[in-house]
């Protein structure tokens, strides 16, 4: 190691690989040196070789506060989010091989200062990484570039929405490598904040310029004098973009509870699992009019976390995972990503992360509450954050705290799959319990336990195949019904306080139980 490496201090991620003499690639956002450096060490030929991954962080970087000034703030992604999973987890799984390949293929976000930023201030969206956390900004815009005629007869043009650029799909990825987790903040794209240089308005308005325009930097102002994290990165797609991305990946399984329409966003799909090819996909991330759609908005979100949770499921599967490689190129031709976000940052990243697994991921939501305001004589629907537990949220993420129940849920929304953690356990089922478990997975629920024997549940409550849930939490009802939704002919059982210690809801199954058929009619009732 050199005086260099020793001065930093670094620890190493060691990924086996290809030989290589030690090589400069790219200005680090991790380091106060500014570099990443990987070393591959010559080697015989008989012996396997290293790449070195040196983790870096200034002691003068340890702390992130949050600006001064009053807290305000908004939404979910998923293209970009699958994007950069599927990125990291090629690099992750060795595929360095693609690297220079993959540095003249990325397509960037133009370096243009924010509107209303002074001259010589930093860039909104760079820096290093404090208190070993980065913070990754997610844009997703409805944007009509890129479809084709047909699907421009279906969603129309830009000029049909009006000729101005807005993101639809905002979402902050919070990565904390050390503690292999990452949080997939959204916020309501209604959400009505103070825009820096522009006033209030809600939150969309601020990528008013687009992505030649200084949208994506004016949105990370906006969310940094918000919340206090500094967005380190930043990732933008538009509808065409989400559709290629989702058809490289070969498309996703998912499992609806009922079946759903919407003729705004051509959305026509059955009760059931089935398989959703990219304009399947994007119809169905973007409707907002179901009938228990009581805030149209929220409930999007709920479905657009419930989508992201089955992607990484998909991405995480064995299977899978061979094929990583071979993705990379249809992904970076459907994403722009910023100037910093290099291939060496991406395989820095995959390292750090290496071991994160499904049950690390956390959804939230910024807890917030619709309303209405006049501006200008016109009456505007808007959304308002909700304090104190808006600023709690906010303040766990910068200092690294449990996140507990804060955002976990929206108003008048069921929870999002995305948010139960369901357990599976076996009660001598010959083989329907992997079922059920398939079906809850592609479902978009938390099944990061895997199925179980009814034994590791403890002294059952119940007999024969139940939904349990935990009866003194405040979610844990609508939780039950959630799950209910996909198992409808089981009873839904509270149980009591430390029965259900490392899951949200068990699901039971005996030796008599089979899944009901696809329902053929919408939801009962929207409690």
């Amino acid at each position: 190691m050199s005086a260099t490496d020793l001065a930093t201090r670094s620890s190493y991620v060691e990924i086996p690989w290809v030989r290589m003499n030690r090589v400069t690639l790219a200005r680090s956002t991790y380091s106060w040196l500014g570099l990443h450096t990987i070393a591959m060490n010559a080697a015989p030929a008989e012996t396997d070789t290293w790449v070195l991954f040196p983790k870096v962080m200034s002691d003068d970087d340890a702390l992130q506060r949050k600006p001064a000034g009053h807290p305000h703030l908004r939404r979910t992604l998923l293209a970009g989010a699958a994007a950069l999973s599927l990125l990291v987890t090629v690099l992750a799984g060795g595929a360095m091989g693609i690297y220079y390949w993959t540095q003249n293929q990325i397509r960037y976000i133009p370096d243009v200062p924010a509107s209303g930023s002074s001259p010589g201030v930093n860039p909104d969206i760079g820096g290093p990484c404090l208190r070993h956390a980065c913070n990754y900004l997610l844009l997703g815009s409805d944007s009509r570039a890129g479809l084709t005629k047909e699907e421009q007869q279906v969603f129309g043009t830009d000029q049909h929405i009006g000729g101005v650029f807005r993101s639809d799909t905002i979402i902050v990825v919070h990565v904390e490598p050390g503690e292999k987790k990452a949080v997939f903040l959204s916020f309501p794209r209604d959400l009505w904040v103070d825009i820096p240089g522009h006033g209030f308005n809600r939150i969309n308005a601020a990528f008013e310029g687009g992505i030649e325009g200084g949208g994506a930097q004016l949105v990370a102002r906006t969310i940094t004098s918000i919340t206090g994290l500094r967005i380190n990165h930043s990732l933008f797609v538009d509808l065409a973009g989400f559709q290629s991305v989702v058809d490289a990946l070969g498309g996703v399984d998912m499992c609806v509870p009922y079946p759903m329409q919407d003729p705004l966003t051509q959305l026509d799909i059955k009760a059931g699992c089935q398989h959703f090819d990219g304009r399947t996909a994007l119809a169905y991330v973007r409707t907002r009019h179901q009938p228990c759609d009581l805030i149209p908005d929220f409930a999007r979100i709920s479905r657009q976390q419930q989508f992201l949770r089955a992607v990484m499921a998909k991405m995480l599967s064995p299977s899978e995972l061979i094929h990583l490689p071979s993705l990379v190129p249809a992904v970076l031709k459907s994403v722009r990503v910023d100037r910093g976000l290099n291939p060496a940052e991406l395989a820095y990243l995959a390292g750090q992360l290496n071991g994160v697994n499904a049950g690390n991921v956390d959804f939230r939501v910024v807890p917030s509450t619709p309303a209405g305001i006049t501006v200008n004589g016109q009456y505007l629907s808007i959304v308002r954050m909700v304090e104190p537990q808006a600023d709690e949220l906010f303040t766990r993420l910068r200092d690294g705290h449990p996140l507990g129940d804060v955002g976990l849920t929206q108003e008048q929304t069921p929870p999002s799959p995305a948010v139960i953690k369901v357990g599976v356990y076996d009660r001598s089922s010959a083989g329907m319990a992997p079922r059920v478990y398939t079906t809850l997975t592609e479902g978009g629920f938390d099944t990061s336990i895997p199925v179980q024997d009814i034994a590791a549940l403890g002294p059952s409550p119940v007999k024969g195949s139940a939904i349990l849930y935990k009866g003194s939490a405040a979610d844990g009802k609508a939780m039950a019904d959630v799950v209910h939704g996909y198992l409808s002919n089981l009873p839904e059982v509270p149980v009591k306080k430390g029965v259900l210690a490392d899951v949200s809801i068990a699901v039971v199954i005996g030796s008599h139980y089979r899944l009901p058929p696809p329902s053929t009619s919408g939801p009962v009732n929207c409690s």
